[in-house]
């Protein structure tokens, strides 16, 4: 490494609380006067039911669109123009992460400035500096894009984030768990200067995520609204800290099997798990990883005993993809190929980590 390089962690403004949402008019006119916004089937009402008065009251214009296709390049670029031809001036997204990532590469190609309203816990994209994209015509896996810049305002309401479906916070918790075995990949500690600065950064993070998570994301699960400053601090991690430790992560040396199953699974199997959350395909992908990493007993089972709780997918089959030794071959290629993986002893830990998930 020569010293230089560029980080690009968090985001401009970060507002949150219960009714944060009533801000939404006074933060889009920081930025302009007409608005772009765009969300999921569900989310855009909600949030247009809450917020349509004041923006009138206040002379903002507003252009709302329903994501109804695959986050794709190609809708980003189609969204790019219309709102070119509708002269917007700043773009919000509203919902999931997909709704986020399309609207992350959608600004950078209108330069245009970006709101986002993420509606779960499962929505660290929010506030990342990368989308992961997918093809328009099918849905399938198809590239990682980095943001020009960071996010410039995320809202993120208690209110709205605190009645979420519980599916959604399970999806989210287990996603942020897998930051800690995806990184330190089978060893016991990292310390600096033995590993960079930046992977110690994530690790440390990335360690207290793993904690914070383990210890009170049940409780936050079975009852989000039951202790507010446990719903606050659950919702700083996964939309805050979370998406620190992937961009200080990214382009480190991690063996993330857990994501790789992920990208794999959408890649060759877009129609059989559509109806799986990330964070739920991630979860299975958790379990790889701690066999995969050789992780104690004890600990697998918490996990484990963890997911069962949250009514968590725990194998291939739970997330819509048949186990058979075709399908299996091809995930596992594909994770061989996403992590470099070329040792034999690696290959070996990999094919034990695929038989835990049939």
């Amino acid at each position: 490494m020569d010293g230089t390089g560029i980080l690009k962690i968090g985001v401009s403004r970060f507002l949150y609380g219960k009714g944060v949402i009533q801000q939404l008019p006074d933060e889009i006119l920081r930025y302009g006067s007409k608005a772009f916004m765009v969300g999921g089937k569900t989310t855009l009402p909600l949030v247009r039911g809450l917020v349509d008065t004041q923006m009138r009251e206040k002379k903002i214009a507003v252009v709302w669109v329903i994501m109804d296709e695959p986050n794709s390049v190609d809708f980003a670029k189609r969204l790019a123009a219309d709102a070119g031809k509708e002269k917007a001036e700043v773009i919000v997204a509203i919902g999931g992460g997909k709704c986020m990532d399309l609207c992350k590469v959608f600004s950078d190609l209108a330069g245009l400035p970006l709101i986002t309203v993420p509606t779960s816990v499962a929505t660290c994209a929010g506030a990342s500096a990368v989308s992961i994209m997918y093809t328009k015509e099918e849905g399938r896996y198809d590239c990682s894009i980095p943001k020009e810049k960071e996010v410039d305002s995320v809202l993120a309401d208690l209110d709205i984030i605190g009645k979420s479906p519980k599916r959604l916070f399970a999806s989210g918790i287990m996603d942020s768990i897998a930051k800690l075995p995806e990184i330190v990949n089978g060893r016991k500690e990292m310390d600096y200067p033995e590993v960079t600065i930046y992977k110690y950064m994530a690790y440390t993070n990335s360690r207290f995520i793993y904690k914070f998570l383990t210890e009170n994301g049940l409780k936050v699960y079975q009852n989000p609204e039951a202790d507010e400053r446990l719903l606050t601090d659950l919702v700083l991690i996964n939309l805050i800290i979370t998406s620190m430790v992937s961009g200080f992560s990214s382009g480190s040396d991690q063996l993330a099997v857990a994501h790789g199953l992920y990208d794999g699974t959408r890649m060759f199997f877009p129609e059989e798990s559509k109806g799986a959350l990330h964070g739920e395909i991630v979860a299975v992908g958790i379990l790889m990883q701690m066999r995969f990493n050789g992780d104690p007993e004890e600990e697998y089972q918490n996990i484990l005993s963890m997911m069962k709780e949250m009514n968590m997918p725990t194998k291939l089959k739970d997330i819509g993809v048949e186990p058979t030794e075709g399908n299996v071959a091809k995930l596992r290629e594909y994770n061989i190929m996403k992590n470099n993986i070329v040792h034999e002893d690696d290959l070996k830990r990999l094919n034990l980590a695929f038989q835990e998930i049939i």
